[in-house]
């Protein structure tokens, strides 16, 4: 047999690799019988790296299971790769893989894992996952998920869903049981925590919506977020063909905690919607028209044209839209429509006093006749930057007219850019290249060729203007490479030249992705007289240019690639690397072009397209790279050092391959003469020469020279059997080689069985001394997330309690419990973490509630209110900071929090401190969490505090130290609830109770007043708006300074915020607090009409309403009043 598999051996001795393997193949299918397959298998075994991965191979297309399934964690990559393959296309026994997973290294466990997903194995899966859940947590048992069946990830989602990494896998197979999941995790959590579910579960949403769209609607409905998810506006075609009227209504909701939805559909999205026409359209475009004008601009340039004057009209319903929203749209309306609008705005526009520019460019969507002589004008203005501006709104204006006359005389008058300067004359140019390349004739090509010559010709011109040449040539070049005209098709030819001339180099710009199919051969044929002439001359610049922008297509092209063969015969050097490079492009010719290159040339095998082919492929020829004689030539001249080949293939090669590419990398690797940086760089390269590389490594790890000692220390990792090199690194551990050395530990960590692995951490981290602070915090990183649960805790254990108790040690290692949290070692190290250094108590505040299991955060919630009740100023700032996302698990981690505001013997240096408390008990109470924790009812931790402190306000707090400033007031403004202009409904009994508990306070009457400035709802019916008005101004009655803020924060809000959907209401009950004849109501009346009339136009009943107010009783009122000029809004 050993003479067989000499024979085998000898036959691909002289085969590329490629070949190689397929002659491998066809000699294993040839074999008569399954013994001597057996015979050969176990031959090639028995010997070297090179033969084992032959045997792998071809135990893979003999389906020897048995073989392989004993090499599923084999060292070699190539050998477990071809094992792992099998696993995935092959029925290999579900019992060797599972067993495979016994001491199995982290990188073998995840290819493993890997292979159960891809081969669909659910039984094998759901046997995994307690076993992997036990022994290495549940990140890693939640990776299975997406392959077990409906019923197994029903029941493990509850436990799992923290640990799950990709929730679109599991939307897209479990669509139902993803969904189901989400709404339990909505219904139990609170409104605050809804925002955050949503955004954690959103991918696994968004993949379910093919399978269940019609339900993810209804979940938007019932429970959606503040803002629009961003994985479902990708998938908005789906909810959209579902019913195109619920996803209208979703678009155009306004309030949503005070949000509002503002997703970016594209313009497929916006164009099955308009095809739906759902009933509520107009809606969605008012919504947008009033808030989000570029949104308004797609949606009507997705309707057809006929339809986009009525719907514009239809929009403009109660939305006034400015001179600014109206631009992006006039270029979509019917002409007439568009001229109509650009007078009126216009007009509107000077009547204003507007800039010049901003008139002229509104004039610019006029007709040609009407705009010319004030764009002209424009184009004539002293100053070059007017000058700059004018000009593109002339192109602009006649290049919308789509009449090649008025297009033509345009550029007659671009002639007089001759004399202009760059900034003015780049503009200019750029706005002629988009013009649409079908409105230019052939008598335009004199004009063309001046614009053209004078550019050229300008001392100042600049890249810009360059590019703006190249883009209208290429526009023109396509336009009428085929049946267009002949003059602009040979004008366009020429600027190209031209300006490659200018710069030394063509550029046509991207072909491959704005020719029509097939056109390609056109602009050949068109190019072919230019490409003859300059190959005649040996340039072969237009050629190389021409492939480059068409890529791929270049590929099918033989006329083509025929040129590119000639310029490989008969072309200089650089053309010939260039040719080489394009000429090797098509993958499925490279293998026999990259042998004529080599016979046309030998020493192109230095070149880097030449030598991938080689190192990557055509292995049969790679001895020209690394045999005993350099290919000197062209590319390689003698006396010249001989460059390293590329080894990221070389585990394809032969054996003496290897060993010729290990000789030259160590030759490499030693010369002397060489800069440091260069020889560390070969014996990084090295590292992927199987056996050779490893070799060369060892030797340099202890070289004098810094940078070849840490080159060879990393490279060790990415060459045979990296865990191997853990020794080797880890003795480097306490000396100046740490800094890289560990790290590169971390790779090597990978890949060894976790019971060597312990062994070697252990030593490394209850070592007293000679190791450095940063190797023990990666040690712990290392031991955490690499070995077993129960011998990671213990280990963990070990090194926070290890001398010489490092606190950023301890701190690294209570960084990584997360994931240890069913081990008790675990938590008696982070009860111990609660009392120690700073660094160490922030350390417990890292991980955030929804990462750890349900079942251990109650647990973890009382460690972090320990953390927030620390004697260290920052820490518990930070603590308090984490409470209210920890509070609903455990309510005793909020016990004491009242009293840090309430003891006002504290010391001013504590300030920080009880504002942050202050901030925390504000945040629970909107936080929807039941009394005593949530809420501002009686009993609660709001109520409670602030009822403590309004005693001594009231009194004016008489008893306050001389050093201190009203210490109740500043802590109870700082309870209040933050500011909300659109409160939900967990949030409006919290500002209903604290106003009410303020009321009795005159001295808090201003802060109040922005409680009851909240609870307005502008959207309410006419009864309830009313009401909350009127208690806003009874707040303010008989103090004129705070009506008059409280007035001026209720129209900022009107301005700027969204329009309130039912603006009649807002005017009815404006009247009638104008009627009440006082100054608070008169002064909120004003703010509610001169906040939305502005914004709607000033429709009649407004302005009625507005010139009542200027004979109202209050003189401030009238003062208000009289302070806004009825006029079109800007």
């Amino acid at each position: 047999m050993s003479l067989t598999v000499d024979q085998l051996l000898a036959a691909l001795e002289p085969l590329s690799y490629p070949n190689r393997l397929g002659h491998l193949a066809r000699t294993v299918r040839s074999l008569p019988s399954g013994d001597e397959l057996t015979s050969l298998l176990v031959e090639l075994a028995g010997r070297g790296t090179y033969e084992r991965q032959l045997a792998a191979f071809a135990a893979l297309v003999g389906r020897q299971l048995d073989f392989l399934a004993e090499r599923l964690t084999d060292r070699d990559p190539v050998v477990r790769a071809y094992a792992l393959r099998a696993a995935r296309t092959l029925p290999l026994p579900d019992a060797a893989i599972e067993a495979a997973y016994e001491d199995a290294s982290a990188d073998a466990r995840q290819r493993l894992s890997a292979v159960v997903l891809a081969s669909g194995r659910t039984a094998l899966a759901e046997r995994l996952v307690p076993r992997l859940r036990e022994r290495w947590g549940d990140h890693a048992a939640a990776k299975l998920l997406p392959v077990c069946s409906a019923r197994f990830v029903a029941a493990s989602l509850p436990e799992l869903s923290y640990a799950v990494e990709s929730w679109t896998k599991l939307g897209l197979g479990f669509p139902d049981q993803v969904l189901d999941h989400v709404e339990r995790e909505l219904a139990d959590r609170p409104r605050a925590e809804r925002d955050a579910t949503w955004h954690r579960y959103e991918e696994g949403i968004a993949a379910a919506v093919s399978a269940r769209a019609e339900r993810v609607l209804s979940m938007l409905e019932l429970r959606g977020p503040d803002a629009f998810p961003a994985a479902l506006v990708q998938r908005l075609n789906e909810l959209v063909a579902v019913d195109a009227e619920r996803v209208v209504r979703l678009l155009t909701v306004r309030q949503r905690g005070g949000r509002l939805y503002a997703p970016y559909p594209s313009t497929s999205v916006l164009r099955r919607i308009v095809q739906a026409d759902p009933p509520s359209l107009p809606a969605l475009g008012r919504h947008w028209a009033d808030r989000h004008p570029h949104l308004f601009a797609g949606l009507l340039k997705a309707l057809p044209p006929h339809r986009r004057s009525d719907f514009f009209d239809l929009a403009k319903e109660g939305v006034e839209l400015g001179a600014d929203d109206v631009l992006p749209v006039l270029a979509l309306l019917p002409r007439e429509r568009r001229w109509a609008e650009s007078r009126r705005w216009a007009v509107r526009r000077r009547e204003t006093g507007r800039p010049w520019y901003e008139i002229l460019e509104l004039v610019a969507y006029g007709p040609v006749a009407e705009a010319r002589a004030e764009l002209l004008t424009g184009t004539r203005r002293p100053d070059a930057d007017d000058r700059a501006l004018a000009w593109p709104l002339l192109i602009a204006n006649a290049a919308r007219s789509r009449d090649r006359d008025a297009v033509h005389e345009m550029l007659n008058e671009l002639l007089r850019l001759r004399n202009e300067q760059d900034p003015v004359r780049c503009a200019a140019l750029g706005a002629l290249a988009d013009v649409r390349s079908d409105l230019f004739t052939a008598g335009d090509t004199r004009a063309l060729d001046r614009v053209l010559r004078d550019a050229l010709e300008a001392r100042d011109i600049s890249y810009g203007t360059r590019q703006a040449l190249r883009r209208l040539a290429v526009d023109l070049l396509r336009e009428n490479a085929g049946d267009g005209e002949r003059e602009l098709l040979v004008w366009s030819l020429g600027a190209l030249e031209k300006i490659a001339a200018h710069v030394g180099v063509g550029d046509l710009g991207p072909l491959d992705r704005t020719l029509r199919r097939g056109q390609e051969h056109l602009v050949l044929d068109a190019l072919r007289p230019w490409l003859d002439a300059a190959m005649n001359k040996a340039d072969y610049r237009l050629l190389f240019t021409l492939t480059s922008s068409l890529g791929v297509r270049a590929h099918r092209m033989p006329v083509l690639q025929g040129l590119l063969e000639e310029a490989l015969k008969y072309g200089d050097d650089g053309a010939f690397a260039s040719a080489a490079r394009y000429w090797l492009a098509p993958p499925s010719t490279r293998d026999a072009r990259v042998a004529r290159i080599l016979e046309l040339e030998p020493s192109a095998a230095v070149l880097d397209c030449v030598e991938r082919v080689l190192t990557a492929r055509r292995t049969d020829l790679l001895d020209a790279l690394l045999g005993g004689q350099p290919p000197y030539g062209r590319f390689l001249r003698r006396g010249t050092r001989r460059p390293l080949p590329q080894l990221r293939c070389a585990e394809r090669w032969l054996p003496r391959q290897q060993a010729a590419a290990g000789a030259l990398a160590a030759a490499a690797a030693g010369d002397e003469s060489q800069p440091l940086h260069s020889r560390a760089a070969a014996i990084r390269a090295a590292a992927a020469i199987p056996e050779h590389g490893r070799a060369l490594a060892l030797r340099y790890t202890d070289s004098p020279e810094v940078v070849l000692a840490e080159a060879a220390l990393g490279a060790l990792v990415w060459a045979d059997d990296p865990q191997d090199a853990l020794p080797v690194l880890l003795a480097h551990a306490g000396g100046d080689r740490a800094r890289v050395a560990v790290y590169a530990a971390s790779r090597a960590a990978r890949f060894a069985a976790p019971s060597q692995l312990a062994e070697r951490l252990e030593a490394l981290l209850t070592a007293e001394e000679g190791v450095k602070v940063t190797s023990r915090k990666e040690a712990v990183r290392l031991a955490a997330t690499l070995l077993p649960l129960p011998r990671a805790a213990a280990l963990l254990s070990t090194a926070f309690h290890a001398p010489p108790r490092h606190p950023d040690v301890q701190a690294a290692v209570v960084a990584f419990t997360s994931d240890l949290l069913g081990e008790e070692e675990t938590w008696a190290v982070l009860t111990a973490a609660t009392e120690g250094a700073p660094q160490v108590l922030q350390a417990v505040l890292r991980p955030a509630a929804w990462s750890l299991p349900e079942i251990h955060r109650p647990r973890y919630a009382r460690l972090v209110g320990d953390v927030s009740r620390s004697a260290d100023p920052e820490v518990a700032r930070a603590g308090l900071g984490a409470l209210p996302h920890w509070a609903r698990y455990a309510p005793a981690a909020v016990d004491g929090l009242s009293e840090r505001i309430t003891d006002l013997g504290e010391g001013e240096e504590t300030h920080a401190v009880w504002r942050s408390a202050a901030a925390t008990i504000s945040r629970l109470a909107v936080s929807g969490l039941p009394r005593p924790v949530g809420g501002a009812a009686p009993g609660s931790l709001l109520h409670d505090t602030l009822a403590a402190l309004l005693p001594a306000i009231a009194a004016g707090e008489p008893d306050t130290p001389p050093d201190r400033d009203l210490p109740s007031r500043q802590r109870a403004l700082a309870l209040l609830p933050a500011q909300r202009d659109r409160p939900d409904g967990e949030t409006r009994p919290v500002l209903e109770a604290v106003s009410a508990l303020l009321a009795d306070v005159p001295s808090l009457a201003g802060a109040r007043a922005r409680l009851l400035r909240d609870l307005v709802d502008l959207d309410a019916d006419l009864p309830e708006l009313t009401a909350r008005l009127r208690d806003l101004a009874a707040n303010a009655a008989g103090r004129p300074a705070l009506a008059a803020t409280t007035a001026d924060q209720l129209r900022s809000r009107l301005g700027h915020g969204a329009l309130p959907s039912a603006p009649t209401t807002i005017l009815t009950a404006a009247t009638a607090l104008a009627h009440l004849g006082d100054p608070a109501t008169g002064l909120l009346s004003a703010a509610l009409i001169t906040g939305t009339g502005p914004r709607l136009g000033w429709p009649p009943p407004w302005r009625t309403a507005l010139r009542d107010l200027r004979s109202h009783p209050s003189a401030d009122v009238r003062d208000a009043a009289l302070g806004v000029i009825i006029r079109a809004a800007e």
